[in-house]
């Protein structure tokens, strides 16, 4: 078999992915944002407090739009993109003029070499690239090897659970010998219109609608080097490769609140377990991560891990996650997901804004007729539910 880089570079020349875009500003004011961009996510990558002066960002594996993105979102930082396609570096170059971003260089290279960039790295972006390489543990230590003391790593890798159906596609595509080409698009799409309704790929698909485009068929279909993870065998690729798991980008798909409730057969079950057993079970029970996106960090980084059992909840502060907004009447909405609130957690909801602490939110004079230990019970509780349903970032006081 080829060389899978030259495979990989091969395809993406072909059909250039993510479905490449002409204008950055009106796709993000549109709605368009990347999980894990520093602008955004600061709490997630940083609990203990973002660093200070200019970040130096790699997006490995950039794509068409990743680098261009992450320099336009973080003008006074900056950004390195690297990626094995002349057509994608090329759209990230024209992305590059169109919006002057004088932060941004970019190089063509496999993301093994990235060390030839000759320097260190505050933020590594690598989301959707490990899992295609021949050997993501030793794309993860050229990773490890570029990362700044004290730097921090996001990176986003393919769920097992909800690929099944997908890798089952992959085989009899191979075996039928479906070329990465317009007409063997077209093959697939004509197969997919006729699976039977109890095939385990009819969920994916149905869901997937990046799947209008060619280039996402390609590369969900006939790729020719893919591989997704589990909970734990994230885990174990990440500690093999010399670094630690910090968190998950988005913790929904990964604590039971996000689908059952307290009181619930599974709540019983699983809320006594461990973070990682609890996080491993859920994603077993309710097969709904079709990526892990996550950031890891050196084994020399002292962690700041978000515990609402240990330390001081009060002064933990609270930022909402990216994209949450009010959709009417005691309801918010982030994504695909959708939060009722009472009036009580409405109000509290509407005072998060990324300055006030948990302590700040529930000694406000609207609520001191409520009992101040009954108070605080609610700022605990309600605030670990929205952190674990994700609609919340926690920024950690001071140590």
């Amino acid at each position: 078999m080829k060389d899978v880089s030259t495979l990989v570079a091969r395809q993406y020349e072909a059909f250039a992915y993510p479905q490449p875009f002409a204008d950055l500003a009106e796709e993000i004011s549109n709605g368009y944002s990347q999980v894990g961009d520093p602008s955004l996510y600061g709490p997630v990558l940083w609990p203990e407090g973002r660093p200070p002066g200019r970040l130096k960002i790699l997006a490995a594996g950039c794509g068409t739009i990743q680098a261009a993105y992450a320099a336009f979102m973080n003008r006074e930082d900056e950004v390195v993109g690297v990626d094995l396609s002349d057509a994608s570096l090329g759209h990230e170059r024209y992305l590059q003029e169109r919006h002057g971003l004088s932060n941004l260089r970019l190089f063509k290279g496999d993301l093994i070499d990235v060390a030839a960039t000759g320097q260190d790295f505050d933020v590594i972006l690598c989301t959707g690239v490990l899992h295609h390489m021949a050997d993501p543990g030793a794309g993860l230590a050229a990773l490890r090897d570029v990362l700044a003391p004290g730097g921090v790593m996001v990176l986003m890798l393919y769920g097992q659970t909800v690929r099944t159906g997908v890798y089952m596609l992959q085989d009899a595509f191979r075996r039928i010998g479906i070329e990465q080409t317009t007409a063997g698009v077209a093959q697939v799409r004509r197969i997919l219109k006729e699976l039977p309704q109890r095939h385990y790929a009819n969920d994916y698909v149905r869901a997937a609608d990046e799947l209008k485009h060619d280039t996402a068929v390609v590369d969900t279909f006939l790729h020719p080097q893919d591989r997704a993870y589990t909970v734990p065998q994230i885990f174990d690729l990440v500690e093999d490769a010399g670094l630690q798991f910090q968190n998950w980008v988005d913790n929904y798909l990964y604590w039971r609140n996000g689908a059952w409730g307290a009181g619930t057969a599974i709540a019983d079950a699983v809320d006594p377990l461990p973070p990682r057993e609890h996080w491993a079970a859920i994603e077993m029970l309710r097969q709904s991560a079709g990526m892990h996106t996550f950031t890891v960090r050196g084994v020399d980084t002292d962690l700041a891990i978000v515990d609402f059992d240990q330390g001081d909840w009060r002064g933990f502060v609270p930022h909402r996650g990216p994209g949450l907004f009010r959709k009417g009447p005691a309801l918010f909405q982030r994504g695909y997901y959708q939060l009722k609130a009472l009036d009580l957690e409405e109000f509290v909801i509407e005072a998060v804004d990324g300055r006030r602490s948990i302590g700040d939110i529930i000694g406000l004079p609207a609520l001191a007729d409520i009992p101040r230990e009954e108070r605080d019970l609610f700022g605990q509780r309600y605030f670990e539910h929205l952190w674990k349903l994700g609609h919340v970032m926690i920024a950690l006081p001071p140590r």
